[in-house]
């Protein structure tokens, strides 16, 4: 009896390296929902991100300008943002002035 209260007061051996990175797999049982729900989060975010990136785009294809659509995701803008730009914001974007033009012009219009 004194042999096996030794053992039970010994400390629980480490995890060999190989399993250290591994989760237990009743951890990632319990996990699962949470990472689920995530993802779910994380697509509805991207999904009001897309619709204002295409609204972006839809806009500059009416004006015959979709080659911009990549420099306007690139500096973030949406349609919120765009309708507040002015001929100097849309210069230091890189814009050229015939295109700068004629998005303040469809820009007015909206207004």
């Amino acid at each position: 009896t004194i042999y096996s209260q030794a053992m039970d007061t010994d400390p629980p051996k480490p995890k060999p390296a190989s399993e250290v990175g591994r989760p237990a797999r009743k951890s990632v049982i319990a996990e699962a929902p949470v990472a689920s729900e995530k993802k779910a989060a994380a697509s509805s975010v991207s999904k009001k991100k897309n619709q204002k990136v295409e609204s972006v785009d839809s806009f500059l294809q009416s004006l015959g300008l979709e080659k911009y659509s990549i420099t306007f995701q690139a500096e973030e803008v949406d349609m919120t943002a765009l309708l507040h730009m002015t001929d100097e914001d849309l210069k230091a974007m890189g814009i050229p002035m015939g295109p700068r033009k004629k998005i303040l012009l469809a820009l007015e219009s909206k207004v």
